[in-house]
């Protein structure tokens, strides 16, 4: 069944003239940063573009986007990050009126959304996350989409850590709302950005090429679309889907360490339910005794039996003194070392056949893709964990 349709922004939700309108935004968006930093109005533009270059590049799950453009711009301007931070919210509020020339909304996008939320579909834009937050809401109000409208999610600079057309970040994205990729369509007008990156991870897609237009996906999903590709499921490299999933996964978990509150962190809901710093270390202590020996093990030995894990620990029965953020740190120095022995196998390793205790006969391809469904089992917990700490 798809759950969640995944929807680009520019060209998609909204028209513009994406490449237009990226140009006009650096080169004012420099201008003005350079009066403000008081740097060459050139040097200011090659930094700019240095630092998006950085994004686009990044494969580093612990690095926000925004955290990965700052240290690129400040680095080729040779200056601190404080004097950023300012005088770019000051650059941005004084180029957005010019900006808003190149919008114009797309009269099928509301209309579509509202009939998504009657039919309990969620939905999220998946904008590529080089723009800030801001930037994201104002193309938002510049097409008409209300904001109030209830998003998955909103990517954007200074929350996700991939940029397209990474699958890395569509592995993030869903991670983060909570679905997997079978669950999922995205729909753009990109096919490099949006539908190969899609298609890649195991995600129906819908391009809206000039032939198909957003009209005609919002006709074709009253026509049971949905439910025709739900009973399709999509040919895919499942080898080559391994690393960005748990790479993506990762990078959910950091961005949920940081969006979390510091009170609900030692909350528990229930007294038999795990705090939400539990839960992470519950990831942590997995990674570490349970996912990368199981792994190992298929691949040092001819057909092993694989009993089940042991039971978890229960609620408030471990001491934990460490911050949310040294668990994740210490879960990502875990989960490296899982992604470097898998990158390190030959091909025909991945077929090595076990016996598992409770799935029977399997692969370890199948017990790597167990290992990114462990994450996402967990992350779920998570997110419902601190609702509930955040309700009381």
């Amino acid at each position: 069944m798809i759950k969640v349709v995944l929807f680009d922004l520019d060209g998609t939700l909204v028209r513009v003239n994406t490449d237009a309108f990226v140009r006009d935004y650096v080169q004012q968006l420099s201008e003005q940063l350079a009066e403000a930093l008081e740097v060459p109005a050139a040097q200011c533009l090659q930094a700019l573009r240095a630092a998006i270059r950085a994004v686009s590049a990044n494969l580093d799950p612990t690095c926000s986007n925004r955290a990965v453009f700052e240290r690129a711009f400040v680095q080729a301007l040779a200056m601190p990050s404080e004097a950023l931070h300012t005088a770019f919210a000051r650059a941005q509020a004084a180029i957005f009126p010019s900006l808003v020339r190149h919008f114009a909304p797309e009269p099928a996008a509301v209309p579509l959304l509202e009939r998504l939320m009657a039919r309990d579909i969620a939905f999220a834009i998946v904008t590529n996350p080089i723009f800030s937050l801001e930037t994201v809401y104002q193309r938002m109000i510049w097409g008409n989409l209300p904001l109030e409208l209830p998003y998955a999610l909103i990517t954007n600079l200074e929350e996700l850590h991939f940029a397209k057309p990474r699958p890395h970040l569509y592995e993030e994205v869903l991670a983060r709302i909570g679905y997997e990729p079978d669950q999922a369509i995205m729909v753009g007008d990109d096919f490099q950005n949006d539908i190969a990156p899609a298609n890649a991870i195991g995600m129906h897609a819908y391009w809206l090429n000039g032939a198909q237009t957003l009209a005609d996906f919002a006709a074709e999903v009253e026509n049971g679309l949905l439910e025709r590709l739900a009973r399709q499921p999509l040919e895919s490299d499942r080898r080559a889907q391994i690393v960005p999933r748990l790479l993506g996964n990762t990078a959910a978990l950091f961005g949920m360490v940081e969006a979390t509150p510091q009170r609900a962190w030692h909350m528990r809901p229930d007294p038999n339910e795990w705090t939400p710093l539990e839960v992470i270390h519950h990831l942590r202590q997995s990674e570490r005794e349970v996912q990368r020996p199981r792994l190992q093990r298929i691949a040092a030995e001819d057909n092993p039996f694989l009993p089940p894990p042991p039971e978890p620990f229960r609620p408030n029965s471990v001491q934990l003194s460490e911050t949310p953020q040294q668990i994740a740190a210490d879960f990502w120095r875990e989960r490296a070392q899982t992604i470097a022995f898998l990158e390190g196998l030959p091909p025909q390793a991945w077929a090595r056949p076990a016996r598992h205790a409770i799935f029977g006969p399997t692969t370890l391809l199948e017990m790597a893709h167990f290992t990114a469904r462990h994450d996402h089992l967990h992350l779920n917990q998570l997110c419902q964990t601190v609702g509930k700490c955040q309700a009381e």
